[in-house]
């Protein structure tokens, strides 16, 4: 009888030592408030809406009530919210859908035009009140003007590879490749061109009429993982200038699938309050 008893009270000093653990572990996950990534966009003209995406437990049900971004004035945005990936333990991953056109849903605001956003104003149905880093968005810049190549065609997958492919329509030079964020992905985006690494092509590469040029792009190119805690969706400008010295520039789309919180380095997010 004392046998039994002292199986039974190892029993429950070990399901108690069990469960403050899970407690413990599960207070060490949880965060306190959404944590907002980073957003580096160059939004074009005839783009009237963008993704916004932050990390909320899993367990919570506070919603977004209001947007609100300060530096284009203090209207607040239509948008919309719905849920994305999970990791299934304790994170759910949020897309705030942003229409920033007219109510007829076809014109942008000329107020909007030329302008970049990089924080916002957030209301929760709880209550919560956020000032938000969003990173760096550049709303409908001016489109660059002497486009010497022609679409050809594009691809793209949710590894977060792509490629775009052009023809010339005269002789020409390529002078370079060029975007409004070289710096922020100079260490996690390869670009090739016609299968060479851009970092071993000598330019100016030069182009017969009618030669396909194929632009190659990932984030992932060595199969590693990234953890990576921002969101990418920009132009990549291919400058071009022919035998007569008249400069262009053609843009090409590079666009970053965003993944389950799962492959998020959560740490860094956390001690940055979001994105980096």
């Amino acid at each position: 009888m004392n046998f039994n008893k002292k199986y039974i009270v190892v029993g429950m000093a070990l399901l108690v030592v069990c469960w403050t653990l899970n407690i413990f572990y599960y207070q060490k996950h949880i965060i306190r408030e959404p944590l907002f990534i980073k957003h580096y966009y160059d939004l074009p003209q005839g783009m009237n809406n963008f993704d916004l995406y932050y990390i909320q437990n899993l367990s919570s049900k506070s919603k977004i009530t209001s947007v609100l971004f300060p530096e284009i004035g203090q209207e607040h945005i239509n948008f919309t919210e719905t849920d994305g990936n999970s990791d299934n333990r304790y994170y759910m991953l949020k897309n705030i859908t942003v229409n920033i056109s007219n109510d007829n849903g076809a014109d942008i605001p000329e107020e909007y035009k030329n302008k970049v956003i990089t924080k916002a104003l957030i209301e929760f149905s709880d209550g919560k009140t956020m000032n938000v880093n969003l990173g760096k968005i550049y709303l409908f810049s001016d489109e660059l003007d002497g486009k010497a190549l022609k679409f050809y065609s594009v691809s793209s997958s949710n590894d977060n590879t792509g490629s775009s492919n052009f023809t010339a329509d005269k002789d020409l030079k390529i002078t370079g490749i060029d975007s409004k964020f070289n710096k922020e992905v100079k260490d996690i985006l390869q670009i090739k061109i016609n299968n060479n690494l851009i970092s071993d092509i000598s330019f100016p590469l030069n182009l017969k009429k009618g030669e396909i040029i194929y632009i190659n792009y990932g984030f992932n190119f060595n199969g590693n993982l990234i953890k990576q805690n921002n969101a990418y969706s920009f132009r990549l400008n291919i400058l071009t200038e022919d035998l007569l010295g008249n400069k262009g520039s053609t843009s090409c789309f590079i666009n970053m699938h965003m993944q389950s919180p799962k492959y998020f380095d959560m740490d860094a997010l956390k001690n940055n309050g979001g994105g980096e």
